[in-house]
């Protein structure tokens, strides 16, 4: 049996991406892709655009070619029947078993299409709008088509729609509710989308069904409707809508959580250990609502393959990145749509605001202050994911409201000053830069002692000075101690003492900085590292009461050993001048009196005699000024 540290199953951009994720965070691992697909990874929104001839098929891949064969990442391609979740392998269809540590589930959706008892849903130029094959012979029919039906009230199929008036075909788009995108849009903003596509040359259709296709000698000519109308055609597109593909979690030896696709939570895990899904195959939770349900999106699809080709490669903390709640950005028609969160939220504390200036439409879901929904329609919109982060971080809005409704706000801008603003209220003490807790000694470990030091005093008045005897003993246990003795240099004597240990290591110097060896290390494993830094002493000195906006500061570190304790350069106390600048009472930089190049040796050497002299007699040399 072959097995694999990682084995993915399905190859489409969820499951892509987590393999080159996987490989990223885990290059030793064996990573295999298992599916019945027999082309590479292709960028599936953009078949649209391949449908109407703006794109070519090599333009279609999401990866360049031969990124697997770059990666390392085995494809094997046949179909899964069952998952073994107890023995941790899966049957395939040609009799074979593969086994796996980790398994990812990327199985994708399949499409509705027509119902199965629909009469003429087999004729020649019934199609179903899903994978590349279904636009290949879209794209074939095209040039012998003068006349088609759209079936479908979704982006899909508008997209669809606006393909073939490019083209110059007449379409008729049926569209089963009363409006476009029912479940995301309201009346105004589905009248604004089909005002515009009815404008464009689209015959709308809305509360129509199909009921019947019409044909002859086994071809399309037609299809008749619920309101008992015959629109005739040669190709009838059905754009329905997905389903998760539920086979393969339906036939697992230990049932996986099944509820509108794959039940996972923020990191792709399954309710079975070591199995994940993403994509479109997996049920994501909304935390607005709590429920499950598959986001069908790309963007969305890839953000997942990343969280779950982290987790593949067992890097949990960097799948820590939640999804949160659902957004969606597209072209309808000549418009641009945004949609974030619930913009059709309701219930009593639910305030609606609606604005259609500008040849627009917007549409505000708000809960008190916060924005709970957004929808807006029109020629520009605002930055997706800046508005999903004003919902997702609960910021008010009472403030904005105005231009969000007019759909000119500045989303990323406004996030900006909300930081800049926060960071100001941290630095004038408005607000805590951390939360309380409970008051803590420092403990930094005495010679001969394990109790703690006195602790500083929490403040936020003048800075208090720790005690001089803990600081004291604190420098005593300072690993640059001895240099603040007088000792010689551990870097230059070539031995520092490890850190928490007592062992000494050998070091050599080089241009690039200090090299140690551990004990046991062989002198070609050898890992440069920084040369020691006063600074660094402060860390794990100091617990989280530490604060210099506060004023509560700790001990001086180890660099200013010696000097003494009313040395404060804010007070203006500074120590006296280096003894090798010798300054006369008489010399004045300011007045101009400065010694001349040739006779200011002399001048120093009289000058020492003469203090010299006065020393010899009991006098007091003279006060010299700070440098």
């Amino acid at each position: 049996m072959d097995r694999a540290d990682i084995v993915i199953v399905g190859n489409g951009i969820a499951g892509l991406t987590a393999a080159v994720e996987a490989r990223k965070h885990a290059p030793e691992k064996q990573i295999v892709m298992i599916t019945e697909q027999v082309h590479p990874t292709i960028n599936t929104p953009a078949l649209k655009q391949y449908a109407t001839g703006r794109l070519t098929r090599e333009q279609l891949l999401a990866y360049p070619v031969g990124t697997e064969r770059q990666e390392h990442i085995r494809i094997v391609t046949t179909r899964v029947e069952e998952i073994h979740a107890n023995s941790k392998y899966l049957a395939l269809a040609d009799k074979r078993a593969f086994g796996y540590d980790k398994l990812l589930i990327a199985t994708g959706s399949s499409p509705l299409g027509l119902p199965e008892n629909m009469p003429g849903r087999h004729f020649d130029g019934v199609l179903t709008l899903h994978r590349l094959q279904d636009y290949l012979d879209l794209r074939r029919r095209l040039p012998e088509v003068r006349e088609a039906v759209v079936v479908g009230g979704g982006v899909h199929a508008i997209e669809t729609v606006m393909g073939l008036l490019y083209w110059g075909i007449r379409v008729h788009w049926l569209i089963r509710g009363s409006t476009f995108m029912g479940r995301t849009l309201d009346q105004e903003a589905s009248d604004l989308i089909l005002e515009g596509m009815r404008r464009s040359g689209a015959s709308v259709h809305t509360e129509t069904e199909v009921i019947g296709v019409v044909g002859r000698v086994g071809a399309v000519v037609g299809v008749i409707t619920n309101q008992q109308q015959m629109l005739s055609c040669q190709m009838v597109l059905i754009c329905t809508g997905t389903k998760p593909a539920e086979t393969l979690a339906r036939r697992s030896t230990i049932p996986i959580e099944f509820q509108n696709g794959i039940v996972v939570d923020d990191i792709m895990q399954t309710n079975v250990a070591n199995i994940f899904a993403a994509g479109d195959v997996a049920a994501l939770p909304n935390p607005q609502t709590g429920q499950h349900a598959p986001r069908a999106q790309w963007y969305a699809a890839v953000l997942q393959g990343r969280l779950a080709g982290a987790m593949l490669a067992g890097h949990e903390d960097l799948a820590k990145q939640p999804l949160g709640i659902a957004w969606h950005a597209t072209h309808v028609g000549d418009l641009s749509m945004l949609t974030v969160g619930d913009p059709l939220a309701k219930g009593s504390g639910i305030e609606i605001l609606k604005d259609k200036s500008q040849g627009g439409y917007r549409r505000l879901a708000i809960a008190g202050e916060r924005l709970v929904g957004y929808l807006s329609l029109g020629q520009s919109q605002p930055d997706s994911l800046a508005v999903k982060r004003i919902i997702e971080e609960g910021h008010p809005v009472q403030d904005i409201t105005r231009t969000l409704l007019k759909g000119n706000f500045d989303a990323r801008r406004y996030l900006s000053q909300v930081e800049t603003k926060t960071a100001r209220s941290m630095l004038t003490s408005k607000q805590p830069l951390v939360k309380a807790r409970k008051q803590e000694a420092i403990s930094m470990p005495q010679p001969g002692q394990s109790g703690p030091l006195i602790p500083p005093a929490r403040t936020t008045g003048p800075l208090q000075r720790i005690q001089p005897v803990a600081r004291d003993k604190a420098r005593e246990t300072s690993p640059l101690a001895p240099l603040a003795r007088g000792e010689q240099n551990p870097r230059i004597s070539g031995q520092a003492m490890q850190k928490n240990t007592g062992e000494v290591a050998p070091v050599v110097i080089s241009q690039h900085g200090t090299r140690s060896t551990r004990p046991g290390q062989t002198p070609g494993a050898h890992k440069y590292t920084q040369t020691p830094d006063p600074s660094s002493w402060l860390v794990g000195h100091g617990q989280s009461e530490i604060d210099p906006f506060r004023g509560n500061l700790p001990a001086l570190p180890p660099s200013l050993v010696g000097l003494p304790e009313e040395i404060n350069a804010f007070s203006g106390n500074l120590p006296q001048s280096r003894p090798s600048i010798v300054w006369e009472e008489e010399l004045d930089a300011f007045s101009g009196k400065l010694p001349s190049l040739e006779t200011s040796s002399s001048a120093q050497k009289d000058s020492r005699k003469a203090k010299e002299e006065n020393l010899q007699q009991g006098e007091p040399p003279g006060i010299q000024p700070p440098c």
